[in-house]
């Protein structure tokens, strides 16, 4: 049995082997062991694999768009105890999109194609191993959360009936019908632009969240904060008072040091204003103002300070004919337009003020422009 199941292990990672195959063996992966060998040193004849390791990896995972995915599936696997299910897949795909990605349903896929969920889960249910569901439990499993909570939150049924009509009848949709199914899409949420939140932190119990700002300024995507989130956690009956969670989990990733150390980052006993660049000892001039925090902090989690000279981020873009001098607000003239950067910026120090002594003797900026001043 133990070798059994190591070889079903074996058979689920084949795809990332062949993957490896060809740009490298696996090892030479940024990957934990431990997430996919339950031992500490595996070896060829002790594998030790975990039967479902996690797959997702950057790098080598193969990510797909909610385009690629199948607009309808007829599930039709169980059809001995059920009629055929219609399955609105790519609307179900963009809703997991913003939820947790195509792994909300399809979790343990090795990179490559997308694998049905038969290829793991068995229609038959084997009582001697409780460690994999069936396929008709592993299906429940992905659709019930949501959809038990639409009888409370939502006013709909969802008995057996509402997904699959009763063993021996045929669907329930006529084809025109299935062909408007095919063409349901999620409307775009909108991004709200702030909550202000009441704590139980008696000092300070106000927590402005900005919403917005977390999604177009500091890149967030959704599934950022409500990977755990449930459908009727934004649809809610009417007569349901919506509510947000004050727990630190989703905040966490970005702020653990204020988290721990300063609660007042956070708590106040009044709405926050916006977030100021210039408290940094950095103000953004107007064309920095448009780019997203991950422009010049990467894949800082934290953001920490940069070095602010100009040649950290533009040390080799910023060259005659590759630099829109306008947007600085001084649009040059032919006779400055093709002379290096560094002859007016000496030692390429943009952030300070250009010298023409290099060039002439008695002018000086701003009093003399070299071209004309525009409007930013």
């Amino acid at each position: 049995m133990k070798r059994l199941i190591e070889l079903l292990g074996l058979l689920l990672i084949l795809g990332q082997f062949a993957l490896a195959q060809r740009i490298g063996h696996h090892a030479q992966f940024p990957l934990r062991c431990d997430e996919c060998h339950y031992c500490k040193k595996p070896t060829y004849n002790e594998p030790c694999l975990k039967i479902c390791p996690d797959f997702i990896r950057e790098g080598i995972t193969v990510h797909h768009s909610v385009e690629d995915a199948p607009t309808l599936l007829i599930i039709d696997t169980l059809q001995s105890k059920y009629a055929p299910s219609v399955f609105t897949h790519r609307l179900h795909a963009q809703m997991g999109e913003m939820l947790g990605g195509c792994e909300s349903c399809h979790h343990h896929n090795p990179p490559g194609k997308v694998r049905p969920c038969i290829e793991c889960h068995k229609p038959k249910r084997d009582l001697n191993d409780l460690s994999r569901p069936s396929l008709k439990g592993a299906y429940h499993q992905l659709c019930i959360n949501c959809h038990r909570s639409w009888d409370s939150d939502w006013s709909k049924t969802s008995d057996c009936y509402f997904c699959h009509p009763k063993a021996g009848e045929s669907l329930s949709q006529t084809p025109e019908q299935l062909a408007e199914l095919a063409k349901k899409r999620h409307p775009a949420p909108k991004t709200p632009e702030l909550f202000v939140l009441k704590s139980d932190y008696e000092e300070a119990p106000l927590v402005t969240f900005r919403h917005k700002e977390h999604v177009f300024t500091f890149g967030l995507q959704c599934k950022s904060c409500h990977q755990d989130n449930a459908c009727a956690d934004c649809h809610r009956s009417p007569t349901k008072e919506k509510s947000v969670s004050l727990e630190h989990d989703n905040c966490l990733p970005c702020h653990q040091t204020a988290i721990d150390e300063n609660c007042e980052h956070c708590h106040d006993n009044k709405e926050k204003p916006a977030f100021d660049h210039a408290k940094t000892g950095w103000p953004l001039k107007p064309f920095h103002k448009k780019l997203t925090c991950q422009t010049c902090h990467k894949d800082q989690v934290e953001f920490q300070p940069l070095n602010t000279d100009c040649n950290t981020c533009h040390k080799t873009n910023w060259q005659p004919g590759t630099f829109n001098h306008s947007m600085t607000g001084v649009k040059l003239d032919e006779n400055h337009a093709e002379i290096d950067c560094e002859t007016c910026h000496l030692n390429r120090k943009f952030n300070k003020k250009p010298d023409c002594s290099e060039c002439h003797e008695s002018k000086s900026f701003p009093k003399d422009v070299p071209g004309k001043l525009i409007n930013r």
